[in-house]
């Protein structure tokens, strides 16, 4: 630095360089022997929740024998990164967040000890871990309630601007990477921060941003679409055996330590191992690990009471359990002696912050009348504080009864009018099905006969826009489910590939894994069997959506409103919470029906977003090109014996397809003998097969 508040390009790396180097002396585990290991030597590589297979073609595979999926393969927190100009992070509190922060710094400072081959998987797949952007500087920035972007910079690198405004950064070739740690410290105003973040980027050149916050905090918040999020993953059973081995010398799965479920959160793993617990439950683990640190239970009693005033912010030592998730927990036991309004009052002041308490503390009561007071506590009164407490008190083991019977109707309507965020609804569409999802998620909509716009310029493979005659037909209100398709395969014994199918929370989901094959052999099953019930009559048939009839059931009589304007079934602006698309965040499908908003003319819900559904239509054998181009003509495109390599259409998107491809009019395609998790269909029922002439 030349003088106070000016930098170059050099002395900006040397400062930067000395910060990142401090983090690796932080303390971060303690070793059953008493050593400490410090960042540099004990950091554990973080996974992330995007698979090399999610990357690879969106994960498209094809069904070549009968063997099982292979387990996924995930990419590290490190990667992402480097993937990603701008990026949010979020883990549950303990996830590692600024420990994969301030390693990531001191990693760009050059002095890495982590090993560069990193476990990916429960089965111990490894990969090397590169890094191969150049001349990265690590800003790393703690995020403090009330500052902006601005005045974070301003208090950690005064003068900044005046260098990345000026010719000599113009003419380096360094990037500065901008870390904001803790950003849920923002509060309401966390969006507004990203927003600054990415004004401050697009203001100067070579700006990389990273973002990083508690997930139950962040999934609340409707990101800026230029930041892509990942979740971060807990630690795998194989990672925290390789931890084991390498920072202490130990064989965790001889010791029967650290490898129980909760033991996943690396918090609790770095007590778990302390302790020398197994880890099957976090509060366990405290237990355990807050014996061996204060001696006596009269000191144990009392550090729950700091950790608690320590949370709820009426004791200002920042020294005292750093670690917020240790707080929560010591917290949780200390709020196990104190009547249930006290837990419910500081659950409603900040519910991201002490949902993980009254969870610890539901366990800590279970089976007591203590539990049911808590939960009639969090049921009581109405509107979205009651919803999120009805969805807090599901987790609490809530019996038989009018109590349950509340907390039901609750999460009944959370998922039917799209209330609270979109993880909080998936969450309650999760135990809505373990408990028995009340919808008829087979119901038909009535689509009249008409001349409707098929196609559109926005896309060359969906081109030209042109109108299309359709007769009449029904259509399903919701993509088939888990449980309507496992009543299928329990009936006939057919192969389904799907790893959550028959799951209990996943039942309300869309089928997916499935071939077009499969499709078919299903609409065939239902056919005999709603004709036998006098669903349907004897004429009528069940099969899979025309190209016509799909775009019909998700574009109503929209017109074409030219290339630059793509069509959603709601109508031509794109809103974020109306389908389940890559904006949402899910990375999987979820609950059908939760994402009201996107409904179309005919109260067809998740035709964009969730999953690509199968048509009849050919495409061809080309995948970036259609052989059976528009305008839609009789000309073979609905024969039902084309070759395995003649692909099928797939329409509507899926979750990890983008606003552009998640719309009415982009066309997709698969060999019909091709499946993935984001491949599912909704099916027709009409009097008679698909008509080949609807031009």
């Amino acid at each position: 630095m030349n003088s106070v508040g000016t930098y170059t390009p050099a002395s900006l790396r040397e400062t930067l360089f000395s910060r990142a180097r401090a983090y690796g002396q932080r303390p971060l585990l303690t070793l059953p022997d008493g050593s400490v290991a410090d960042l540099r030597t004990g950091y554990i590589p973080l996974l992330v929740n995007f698979s090399f297979e999610d990357k690879a073609a969106k994960g498209l595979r094809k069904l070549k024998d009968q063997s099982e999926p292979e387990p996924a393969v995930y990419f590290s927190a490190l990667e992402m990164v480097r993937d990603h100009a701008s990026l949010v992070l979020t883990a549950e509190t303990g996830g590692g967040k600024t420990s994969f922060a301030q390693h990531l710094a001191l990693t760009l400072a050059g002095d890495r000890l982590a090993p560069p081959r990193v476990v990916r998987n429960e089965l111990g797949a490894a990969h090397d871990e590169y890094w191969d952007l150049d001349h990265v500087l690590p800003l790393y920035l703690a995020v403090k309630p009330g500052m902006g972007v601005r005045d974070l910079l301003d208090e950690a690198l005064p003068g900044l601007d005046a260098l990345l405004s000026g010719d000599v950064w113009a003419a380096s070739d360094t990037t500065l990477l901008v870390i904001l740690d803790g950003i849920e410290a923002a509060g309401d105003e966390g969006p507004v921060l990203l927003d600054q973040a990415l004004a401050f980027q697009s203001g100067f050149p070579r700006i990389r941003l990273l973002a990083l916050g508690e997930q139950s905090a962040v999934k609340s918040w409707a990101l800026p679409p230029a930041f892509a999020r990942h979740d971060l993953l807990p630690l795998s059973r194989a990672q925290r055996l390789e931890a084991g081995r390498r920072l202490a010398g130990l064989d965790l799965e001889q010791e029967a330590v650290a490898l129980g479920m909760a033991a996943g959160n690396p918090a609790q793993f770095v007590m778990a191992l302390h302790s020398h617990d197994e880890g099957q439950t976090a509060e366990a683990i405290a237990d355990r690990w807050l014996a061996k640190l204060a001696g006596d239970a009269q000191t144990a009693n009392f550090l729950c009471g700091l950790a608690f005033d320590a949370l709820s912010g009426t004791l200002d030592e920042d020294g005292l359990f750093p670690v917020t998730r240790v707080r929560q927990l010591l917290a949780a036991r200390h709020l196990s002696t104190l009547p249930a309004a006290t837990a419910v009052q500081a659950f409603r002041s900040r519910p991201p912050l002490w949902t993980p308490v009254l969870q610890g503390l539901a366990r800590r009561l279970n089976g007591s009348a203590a539990a049911d007071e808590l939960i009639r506590a969090l049921i009581a009164g109405d509107g979205d504080d009651t919803r999120r407490g009805a969805l807090l008190a599901a987790g609490m083991g809530a019996q038989a009864g009018p109590s349950r019977d509340r907390i039901a109707a609750h999460l009944l309507d959370i998922v039917d009018h799209g209330a609270l965020s979109i993880p909080e609804r998936e969450s309650a569409g999760r135990i809505l099905s373990a408990w028995g999802d009340p919808r008829d998620l087979e119901v038909l909509a009535q689509v009249p006969a008409g001349v409707c716009v098929l196609g559109s310029d926005t896309h060359p493979n969906s081109a030209p826009p042109h109108a299309v005659d359709v007769d009449a037909f029904r259509i399903g209100l919701y993509p088939v489910t888990n449980a309507a398709y496992a009543a299928f395969v329990r009936d006939t014994a057919r192969l389904w590939r799907s790893p959550d199918g028959f799951a209990e929370g996943r039942r309300n989901a869309p089928a997916t894994d499935l071939t077009w094959r499969d499709a078919r052999a299903y609409c065939d099953w239902l056919t005999d069997r709603w004709r036998a019930q006098g669903k349907i009559g004897p004429e009528d048939i069940v099969r899979l959506p025309t190209e016509p009839e799909w775009e019909r059931a998700a574009r109503g009589d929209q017109a074409d409103l030219g290339v630059e304007t793509i069509i959603y079934p709601w109508g031509h602006e794109w809103i974020a919470d109306a389908a389940n698309s890559e904006e949402a965040g899910l990375n999987n499908t979820c609950t059908v029906g939760m994402f009201p908003k996107g409904r179309s003319a005919f109260g067809c819900h998740d035709m964009t977003g969730q999953v690509w559904e199968w048509c009849t239509t050919l495409w061809g054998e080309d995948m970036a090109t259609p052989s059976f181009r528009y305008p839609y003509d009789d000309d073979g495109r609905e024969a039902d014996d084309a070759g395995p390599a003649v692909r099928r259409v797939l329409r509507g998107g899926c979750f990890s397809s983008n606003k552009t491809k998640a719309c009415c009019t982009y066309r997709g395609s698969l060999e019909p003998d091709g499946f993935w998790r984001g491949n599912g269909f909704r099916i027709v029922v009409a009097p008679s097969a698909p008509l080949g002439d609807r031009g």
